[in-house]
């Protein structure tokens, strides 16, 4: 049987102290105070320049056999009669069979997944989302672009908590773009997609995703082609592609002096974007294999692709390769190519774009009656169900040799005229 203690006065309790022991050292001391078995008071000795010690209530019991000591908080922030009471209930709470250790752990872990759940949008996006997704990416553009889907999301659901994002919401922040700015429309909506899904799986959210768009949002839209009409970047004709080549290396006086130019004729052989040549690295490069190999996610497609390098695109490449770091081109100052790459057409005397280019093989692919497919497949396109499963069969090597001989015959009218 436990030892009856005697109950302790208001004035008793406050006078209570720590120990000291015979060699002079002070510590810390328990001290029962009586009204309840097991209440102690435990008294700190002073430290540092503190005059006084912390003192603290602890309740000891067995619990399930296992001693327990439970505080209560400190002395005289919570008095006496607070404490005793507190004991009375956990004394309670024990004889019912509930640990109210565990029990505080997992109040304090509901607490705290509740105040997780808190988190807003924008905060998601800018603390977690974001940052993640960019160590995915390697050039400032994808980061950028990531940046700006948020962006155009922080004005409607910016400030609301992740559990409580509604259809409505998703359709409120599309339907400005649906028409004016479509393919930034899809870009928003494949991301707020993303979002919402890894919060789910985070349980940071319990409801389903209102930005699913097959089966759902798509009925709140017209058909993207009934609205968004494909407006062609200015292309040449494929029959002019020889003379602007010819007018394009005129550009390269004294020879070297023009790396827009090394850039755009590895773009025009490669069948590229002017962002690939922009932001291309020489690690993806390899000359021996002749094979540009560019990751996933990098730059447009979502998918890794092995480009063939025909021979004048693997001379241009051996010129520069004492380089072999780093960015593939930059500016004369070491910049990113940009803006020098779309406008270099015009400056020549040419009604065309850089991208346009692109549209300038697919012309000649198309004349020269080259199998559909394959022709996509040579500009990075997965658009139909047979140059999908036609990638998905050999993945990034797909039909590699096929498109070898494609561009082979490209570099061969585009340089030679034949």
């Amino acid at each position: 049987m436990a030892k009856q203690v005697r109950e302790l006065s208001e004035l008793s309790i406050k006078r209570l102290t720590y120990t000291t022991k015979p060699d002079g050292r002070e510590v810390k001391a328990k001290h029962p105070v009586g009204g309840v078995s097991g209440l102690y008071l435990q008294c700190q000795p002073p430290k540092g320049a503190t005059k006084n010690g912390t003192k603290q209530w602890i309740l000891r019991a067995v619990v399930g056999g296992k001693r327990r000591e439970i505080g209560l908080g400190s002395y005289p922030t919570v008095p006496t009669k607070k404490a005793r009471e507190r004991a009375r209930e956990l004394r309670d709470d024990i004889a019912r069979g509930i640990d109210p250790v565990i029990e505080n752990k997992a109040a304090k872990a509901q607490l705290k997944a509740l105040q997780t759940k808190d988190i807003t949008f924008e905060q998601y996006c800018k603390s977690v989302y974001i940052p993640d997704k960019a160590q995915e990416f390697k050039s400032a553009p994808q980061v950028r672009r990531l940046r700006n889907c948020a962006e155009a999301s922080y004005p409607v659901i910016g400030n609301m908590r992740l559990e409580d994002i509604q259809r409505n919401h998703i359709v409120q922040i599309i339907k400005p773009l649906w028409t004016t700015h479509h393919e930034k429309a899809n870009r928003v909506k494949n991301f707020l997609y993303a979002v919402i899904q890894r919060a789910i799986a985070e349980e940071l959210r319990t409801k389903a995703n209102p930005a699913t768009w097959q089966g759902d949002l798509e009925h709140s839209f017209p058909a993207s082609n009934k609205v968004h009409k494909v407006k062609h970047s200015r292309r040449i004709d494929w029959k002019e592609a020889p003379s602007f080549w010819k007018a394009l290396w005129a550009l390269d006086k004294p020879i070297g002096s023009r790396p827009d130019v090394y850039a755009f004729a590895v773009m025009m052989l490669t069948v590229g974007r002017k962002e690939e040549v922009a932001h291309g690295d020489w690690s993806e490069i390899s000359l021996d294999k002749k094979i540009w190999l560019q990751p996933a996610g990098k730059y447009k497609s979502a998918h890794e692709w092995a480009i063939p390098l025909v021979p004048t695109v693997i001379r241009l490449l051996k010129m520069m390769e004492p380089k072999r770091k780093g960015r593939i081109f930059t500016s004369i100052n070491g910049r990113v190519l940009g803006n020098q790459l779309t406008s270099l057409p015009d400056a020549l005397g040419f009604d065309a774009v850089a991208h346009g280019f692109r549209g300038t093989f697919s012309r000649w692919a198309k004349d020269k009656r080259y199998p559909t497919d394959l022709k996509d497949l040579c500009m990075k396109h997965l658009e139909s169900s047979s140059t999908r499963a036609a990638y998905e069969q050999d993945d990034a090597m797909s039909l590699f040799n096929e498109r070898r001989k494609v561009l082979l015959a490209y570099e061969k009218w585009v340089t030679k005229g034949d």
